[in-house]
């Protein structure tokens, strides 16, 4: 006994077809919402939706537009060769963009420089780390030249050393 099935291709190919003046439901879905950036000398921007999906800005303007939603800040690459990745999202790295209203997300320079200093016994600890207007923090991709400190009692000069990466 043999048993024949015929497909017609015809059936297929319909549902993908456009009828007039109707959007496919994903296009529906991806009703456009605005993102103001407020920050400056970013060449590449990183955001992940809520299902995981990476959208990449290459020196994006002041403003962008992408698919309403909930997003994360994943990586932002500014000239001159500094970087942030964000591996444990805060809630100022958390952006949710709508139809109805922009989102502004705070990133990038103008960058600060902080240094945290702390006594341990007879010696003073100093962390440094370079902050975005956002509060992210970045690393320096040319570790050629560390950041230096000059430690002064007065006008005098006590002490001046490099810090180490790490």
């Amino acid at each position: 006994m043999r048993i024949l099935v015929l497909m017609s291709v015809g059936l297929w190919l319909c549902g993908t077809q456009r009828v007039p003046g109707q959007e496919p439901a994903r296009e529906q879905e991806l009703a456009q919402g605005e993102l103001k950036i407020e920050g400056k000398s970013i060449k590449q921007l990183v955001l992940e939706s809520k299902d995981g999906e990476r959208q990449r800005f290459d020196q994006p303007a002041e403003s962008v537009k992408l698919a309403a939603g909930k997003y994360v800040l994943r990586e932002v690459h500014l000239e001159g060769g500094y970087d942030c990745f964000i591996y444990q999202p805060r809630d100022e790295d958390r952006i949710t963009v709508d139809t109805n209203k922009p989102a502004t997300l705070k990133v990038g320079a103008p960058l600060k420089q902080v240094i945290k200093a702390q006594r341990q016994g007879r010696l003073l600890e100093l962390d440094y780390e370079l902050v975005g207007i956002g509060g992210e923090k970045y690393r320096v991709a040319d570790r050629s030249k560390p950041p230096t400190f000059t430690v002064y009692k007065g006008d005098k000069k006590i002490a001046s050393d490099e810090f180490e990466y790490g």
